[in-house]
């Protein structure tokens, strides 16, 4: 019984690492695709966002440059307004002008009425008293005073002032009447300017109503997009929420795996105690400790075996030794050490970490494992006589045993360097 008590912990090992270390822990396939399918969906929804984004950009982009033009529009039509103020103002100014040279023109017209009078007065005189009544005659029959004074016989009657008042009233009605053209002229200009101005108002009006139209277009496909972009963004956090809880989900069917491979893993072990207990009562003392030590190596190597089979390992940049060659101790290639922090090992490529291994350890004893945690000389940590190493799960389930530059290791945890490089190994140390 001393020797069986002697080998019972390396039996418990081989049979935990038999029954339970190669036990993979996938999601279960049902959520898996639950996961793909929202994963699948918030990717649709992401670059149906990303296109909405551009759309909305480019409406406000049309929305800004139309409210620029509008606001020049506005500003044309403000300008337009004041000019036909102006011209208004200028035409009322030019009308009242010209209704006062119609009133000098009219007020001239009676004050040749008064002159003719009191010149045909004097004329009849002259007449009466000088040469007879033939001129009387001409005067009373021509058409108008002016038809008479034009003739030249008429003419030399009058006196010097006469002639003078004859001067002066015909220079004011040549100039009344010039003036009279002039501002017609002018009022005739005005309105044309008016004109011209009404028509370019009714149509700066017409870009005014047609762009204001277009601006609210505008604004309308802009709310109506960013409705969307604000549903889509409400669809991506929904999926985000919903892909978080898939994942949580599947976290816990993991947990329940793994629940599941250590309770087979300690019935398994129960079951290699109990049979060990039954051949080392059947078996003589003196053959006792060989037998048990042949079937622990046996159980070890039968591992490893497995290992290989049920780990399939991409393979690494250099060539790894095999994992007996490994577990013998032949190989020769680089070591990991504090200085060299990153190096090629036999199983791949190889880094160091430094964390308390408490946890750890406690997920290995709910697994089955009893091994004594202890720290290494040279600073590797220990679970036993194997090094604890962290690796890709999906690749190296917990409890593999691996080649490792620094020894033979088995997997005890794992780390973010595992998404990136899923063959790489942490091993655990106190640098």
């Amino acid at each position: 019984m001393k020797g069986m008590k002697r080998f019972l912990p390396a039996a418990l090992s081989a049979a935990l690492l038999v029954t339970g270390v190669f036990s993979a822990y996938p999601a279960a396939a049902s959520t898996q695709d639950e996961i793909d399918s929202a994963k699948a969906k918030k990717s649709a929804a992401e670059s149906e966002y990303s296109s909405v984004q551009e759309r909305i950009s480019d409406l406000q982009e049309k929305k800004d440059n139309a409210q620029e033009y509008l606001q020049d529009l506005n500003d044309q039509l403000t300008d337009l307004n004041q000019q036909l103020d102006q011209l208004q103002q200028k035409y009322s100014a030019t009308q009242e002008e010209y209704d006062t040279v119609n009133q000098e023109l009219a007020d001239a017209k009676a004050e040749e009425n008064v002159q003719a009078k009191n010149m045909a007065l004097r004329i009849k005189y002259i007449y009466e008293n000088g040469t007879g009544t033939g001129a009387l005659e001409t005067l009373f029959s021509s058409g108008n005073f002016s038809d008479f004074l034009n003739e030249s016989s008429n003419v030399s009657a009058l006196t010097s002032y006469d002639r003078k008042v004859l001067k002066e009233y015909n220079e004011i009605c040549q100039t009344i009447t010039e003036k009279q053209k002039e501002v017609q002229k002018e009022s005739e200009a005005i309105s044309a300017l008016q004109e011209q101005s009404r028509s370019k108002r009714a149509e700066i009006q017409d870009l005014v109503d047609s762009t204001r139209q277009n601006v609210q277009e505008y604004a309308d496909s802009l709310e109506g997009e960013q409705n969307a972009a604000a549903d889509l963004l409400a669809s991506i956090q929904e999926q985000q929420a919903n892909i978080d809880a898939l994942n949580e989900k599947a976290a816990d069917e993991v947990a329940a795996a793994d629940a599941e491979a250590a309770e087979k893993a300690r019935t398994s072990t129960q079951t290699a105690i109990s049979n060990e207990v039954k051949q080392n009562e059947a078996t003589p003392a003196g053959a006792q400790s060989s037998k048990v030590t042949e079937k622990v190596s046996a159980t070890s190597e039968g591992n490893v075996a497995a290992a290989a089979v049920a780990t399939p390992t991409p393979a690494p940049t250099q060539a790894a030794p095999s994992t007996s060659t490994a577990l013998s101790g032949s190989y020769s290639g680089a070591v990991l050490t504090a200085a060299a922090g990153r190096i090629e090992g036999p199983s791949g490529q190889e880094t160091y970490y430094n964390m308390d291994m408490s946890g750890v350890v406690s997920i290995m004893r709910s697994m089955g494992n009893t091994d004594e945690y202890w720290v290494r000389s040279d600073g590797v940590k220990m679970l036993g006589s194997y090094v604890m190493v962290a690796a890709n799960l999906s690749v190296r389930p917990r409890g593999s045993l691996i080649a490792t530059s620094l020894g033979m290791g088995i997997v005890t945890d794992t780390g973010g360097f595992a998404a990136g490089n899923p063959t790489q190994l942490d091993i655990a140390t106190n640098w």
